[in-house]
């Protein structure tokens, strides 16, 4: 992701592309109230002090702004996405870092707000996935309940496709693996008979089967 957005791969959709929250800047925000604060003290002072305070508010700005430009390049290159094919998460100016679950590894989404996190809309997005990876956190998610749902949402739709696929596969090799084929369509119950043997021979899985059995129980 190092560019306005996540690189997808061919027949990728982006479903959600973010960066942190605001309040990424609060350190900021304060830091610069602060120098405010400090430019105003010096206004109000003469002689000696004065000029300390006014050398002390251009170091003290200078040190601001540099903070500042940087967390910004930071801001701007850390960013959350949801796809259709995973979550992904890419953050870092020098020394770049990346996540990316796809979604048919995520076994949980969870989200946690603070009452200021709640007032402010954002909050903590913690991952529970398949691997060695264990649970990945994100902080500072825009709306993280919203977040929560779209992934599941898109994992659920994954699911859906992983059974018309596996569907569509089982259809494929029942068809090659059929009997020389006649001008009628065959039956259920010798579509159920086919798939009996297809299971025996080791050409479809436990899952396959459940599901295709389902299938055709359901158009009769």
């Amino acid at each position: 992701m190092v560019g306005p957005q996540l690189d997808l791969m061919p027949g990728e959709r982006m479903v959600l592309h973010s960066h942190p929250h605001w309040w990424y800047f609060w350190k900021q925000v304060a830091a610069g109230i602060g120098v405010a604060a400090l430019f105003v003290l010096r206004s109000m002072t003469g002689g000696t002090v004065s000029t300390a305070l006014g050398w002390l508010t251009l170091a003290a700005f200078v040190v601001w702004l540099g903070n500042t430009v940087y967390e910004f390049v930071r801001w701007q290159t850390t960013r959350f996405a949801v796809t259709s094919e995973r979550v992904a998460y890419q953050s870092g100016v020098f020394r770049r870092r990346g996540v990316s679950i796809p979604l048919n590894r995520i076994n949980n989404v969870n989200f946690d707000q603070s009452l200021i996190a709640r007032l402010l809309n954002n909050g903590i997005v913690t991952i529970e996935s398949a691997g060695e990876t264990g649970d990945s956190v994100f902080e500072n998610i825009p709306d993280p309940e919203q977040v929560r749902s779209i992934i599941f949402q898109q994992v659920a739709a994954d699911e859906e496709a992983d059974s018309h696929r596996d569907a569509e596969a089982i259809a494929d090799v029942m068809q090659r693996h059929a009997p020389a084929a006649t001008s009628a369509a065959p039956s259920a119950e010798e579509r159920l008979h086919q798939l009996d043997e297809l299971k025996a021979k080791g050409l479809v899985t436990d899952d396959e089967f459940t599901r295709k059995r389902a299938q055709i129980l359901d158009e009769l």
